[in-house]
């Protein structure tokens, strides 16, 4: 592309001749004039020298002459370089708007078409020839709006902004526009650059930023955003109020203060792995924070970091309140204790009554019931007493820490009011402190108690004995060891009585056998 000044580097005249030529020409003329003149005054004197100024004045003519036409040349050369010049340039402008990738419209006062690029026809998607003469305002979706925009055009000299256009085949395209007005008298430019590509992507855009927001807004999960560097907070959505109790205010004041929330007793172990998570490359974690109303709750927290140009700038991730799931974990837990403890109980009680039932000797029994409460039951003190009348117990077994055994140990029931219970009302008794109860007595068997047990052993609807259990110490029994203790003292009752079937039917026994062979020598005698 050639532009003016290279145009006049071609033309040696306009470099060199244009001044001296025009002030010698200037020079010549005068000259002649004024020997002219002389020429005239010096005929009509009849001078000798009239020849020789006449001389001079032909040969000034004849600089002149020359001089003049080297200056129509010159003038001819400028001529052809302008044109030259001007041809180049009308072939750039030609070219340039025909290839430009932007449309541009000429046109009239009333918004007519008279000349149109192909981009403006590629963009209006309708052919270039019937383009021409067709009114620019049929393109604009709002055409009302189109037009009170023109007439401020009209009176400025130029205007930009952004339009909705119906194309030829009825698309919708959206252009941003510069329109300038009279850059020639009646004609007025308008230049279109096709955006709708651009505003579709910002209107998708648009939109998976609404979507976004109204999940963010309504999900019951924290989403956040930290800065990778600093570890502070550049976004949050609302579920953070709802989870936290903080307002999300005090988290765009301070954005580290997410910090302070976490339980201090799990601050240094998540920190430090908030830290390792850009060399890691991931964070899950399940910890304890404190919420804005005091209260202990569990979070869990997910993220990863995001890379950015070869940098990790950002770490992402979500926290899920799961208070509920871990409350949920500890029930189970505690329930899966209770069913652990009630199938070690039974499985106890079942070993127990198998033991009880597999020797029916009394001793065997009384020693294996003993055995069993010591399995289930801490002690100090167990003794077995039997009923020898209503108003009598004796100690059958006893087991201590000290080794002492008062087996065969009378005490009266009168004594006692709590054995009186146990005899009479048929339930069992339950002391935490044996000093602090008034009408305690601390005799043998019970001396130096301070908890006390007292369960009936029943069978058949009658006190056959009393399971006594003691300790030392205050308060050391408890609920679930008095049902223990009364659940085994079923057992043990039935196999007390068992017991004694059994030894009387041994002695029943031996008594028969006695009779049988003095019967036999009887029988041999006669």
């Amino acid at each position: 592309m050639k532009s003016l000044p290279q145009a006049e580097s071609i033309n040696p005249c306009r470099q060199h001749s244009p001044a001296w030529l025009r002030s010698g020409s200037l020079t010549i003329l005068v000259v002649s004039i004024v020997l002219v003149a002389f020429s005239i005054v010096l005929e009509a004197l009849h001078s000798q020298f009239w020849g020789v100024l006449a001389l001079i004045l032909i040969s000034c003519l004849v600089i002149a002459l020359f001089l003049a036409a080297y200056s129509l040349w010159c003038l001819r050369r400028e001529q052809q370089t302008a044109e030259r010049a001007f041809l180049d340039t009308h072939c750039e402008f030609s070219s340039i708007f025909q290839n430009v990738l932007d449309g541009i419209l000429i046109l009239d006062n009333e918004a007519n078409c008279l000349d149109a690029n192909p981009a403006a026809a590629s963009i209006l998607r309708i052919p270039r020839n019937d383009l021409l003469g067709r009114n620019i305002q049929l393109f604009f979706s709002h055409p009302k709006r189109f037009t009170s925009k023109w007439e401020i055009l009209l009176q400025t000299k130029s205007h930009r902004g952004r339009a909705e256009l119906v194309a030829g085949d009825g698309t919708t395209v959206f252009v941003d526009f510069t329109a300038t007005s009279n850059y020639l008298p009646g004609r007025h430019i308008f230049i279109l650059c096709d955006v709708t590509e651009q505003r579709l992507t910002e209107m998708a855009l648009r939109e998976s930023e609404a979507r976004f927001q109204y999940m963010a807004g309504n999900i019951q999960e924290i989403i956040w955003t930290m800065d990778a560097e600093t570890k502070e907070v550049v976004y949050v959505n609302r579920a953070y109020v709802t989870i936290t109790g903080h307002s999300m205010e005090s988290l765009r004041e301070n954005p580290s203060s997410y910090r302070e929330l976490i339980h201090p007793q799990d601050r240094i172990r998540v920190l430090s792995k908030l830290q390792e998570v850009v060399a890691t490359g991931f964070f899950d974690e399940e910890f304890r924070f404190i919420h804005a109303n005091g209260s202990v709750r569990w979070i869990w927290v997910k993220a990863h970091p995001v890379r950015e140009n070869g940098h990790t700038r950002w770490l992402v991730g979500t926290a899920q309140d799961i208070t509920s799931r871990k409350e949920a974990e500890k029930q189970i837990a505690e329930h899966l204790d209770v069913v652990e403890a009630a199938r070690a109980e039974a499985e106890a009680l079942r070993k127990a009554t198998l033991a009880l039932s597999q020797n029916l000797t009394m001793d065997s029994v009384l020693d294996t019931l003993l055995q069993c409460i010591r399995d289930l039951v801490p002690f100090d003190k167990a003794t077995i007493l039997f009923v020898d009348d209503p108003a009598h117990l004796m100690v059958a077994r006893e087991a201590s820490r000290d080794q002492s055994d008062r087996a065969g140990f009378v005490l009266s029931a009168l004594e006692n009011v709590f054995l009186q219970r146990i005899l009479f009302e048929h339930r069992a008794v339950v002391l935490s402190d044996a000093e602090k109860e008034s009408e305690w007595k601390d005799a043998a068997p019970f001396d130096r108690t301070r908890s006390w047990l007292g369960i009936p052993l029943t069978s058949a609807g009658t006190v056959i004995g009393i399971l006594s259990i003691s300790a030392r110490e205050p308060a050391a029994f408890t609920t679930e060891h008095l049902r223990l203790a009364k659940s085994l003292a079923v057992s043990a009752a039935v196999a007390i009585q068992n017991a004694r079937v059994h030894a009387r039917a041994e002695i029943y026994a031996a008594e028969l056998e006695v009779r049988l062979k003095e019967l036999r020598a009887t029988q041999s005698a006669l």
